[in-house]
């Protein structure tokens, strides 16, 4: 069981503000959750990832509280911590018969440095294939053993490979790769999780008149691609160099055009609570 370390002074509880003295989050349980990011103060991307953790819910026995409550949730924990920057989980978990709970707490985070935006990061592929890729479900044995991977290997993030050898999206991330004709690849919505980044990624592209192809990379074509990059709520766009013995260019001309415009849409999409 992966009951996970929170930090701060207080989180919140159903509404009420709670000192985190003995509060160890069991993540074990029937648990759907988001991760915010906290950018000065103010919460990127909020309505996105409240619209998905409605929908993420909406199959399962839990009763969606509703943004207002979330919100109200999130002002109080924000006000009630020093931080103005960070990450922040919202779950709702299953407590008993027909009872759930909400709870919002700050979590460890690791962030790129700048020099991985500029040299961009190691990869390596995972065997696993999510059951339900478009919820998300806390899965406590994969969570532990993608994390001894990826710690083991010694790589920025794990990607997932399914039983056809191909290479679906990140343990926490979406994954992109752009081939040799300057087409933006990314693997159909239904078989992934769709990220938030990943969803303005998208329409970034659109904008700048990329081509745009939705198809699942095999193992066997990564050597035809020019450059791969993953996109997520804490690495944003991020170049990436090599996945195992595959090496690409991460200083592409488009790569940096995603990556400025992508800052362009956060700085537009902060919420002040």
């Amino acid at each position: 069981m992966i009951t996970g370390k929170i930090l701060g002074n207080r989180y919140v509880v159903n509404g009420l503000s709670a000192d985190i003295s003995g509060f160890v989050p069991d993540m074990s349980a029937d648990t759907y959750y988001e991760v915010v990011r906290l950018i000065d103060g103010k919460v990127l991307f909020l309505d996105d990832h409240l619209e998905r953790l409605d929908k993420s819910v909406s199959g399962s026995t839990i009763v969606f509280p509703g943004d207002k409550m979330i919100i109200t949730s999130l002002r109080l924990l924000i006000n009630e911590n020093p931080f103005t920057a960070g990450n922040i989980r919202i779950c709702l978990q299953k407590t008993g018969e027909g009872m759930h709970s909400l709870q919002c707490y700050y979590i460890p985070y690791i962030y790129p440095d700048p020099s991985m935006y500029l040299k961009g990061v190691k990869l390596s592929v995972y065997p696993h294939q999510r059951p339900n890729p478009g919820i998300k479900k806390w899965d406590d044995q994969f969570r532990r053993s993608v994390g001894e991977f990826i710690r083991e290997q010694g790589v920025y993030e794990a990607i997932l490979i399914n039983p056809e050898n191909q290479l679906t999206e990140g343990s926490r991330s979406n994954i992109f790769f752009i081939d040799q004709e300057g087409s933006m690849i990314t693997v159909p919505e239904k078989e992934i999780l769709p990220g938030i980044t990943r969803k303005y990624v998208l329409e970034i592209a659109r904008k700048n008149d990329i081509r745009i192809l939705e198809k699942i990379v095999s193992l066997q074509e990564l050597d035809s691609m020019v450059s791969v990059f993953i996109s997520g709520t804490s690495p944003k766009v991020l170049p990436v160099k090599q996945i195992d013995k595959h090496y690409f260019d991460a200083n592409l001309p488009l790569l940096h055009l995603l990556k400025d415009e992508f800052e362009q849409v956060v700085k537009s999409h902060l919420t002040k609570l």
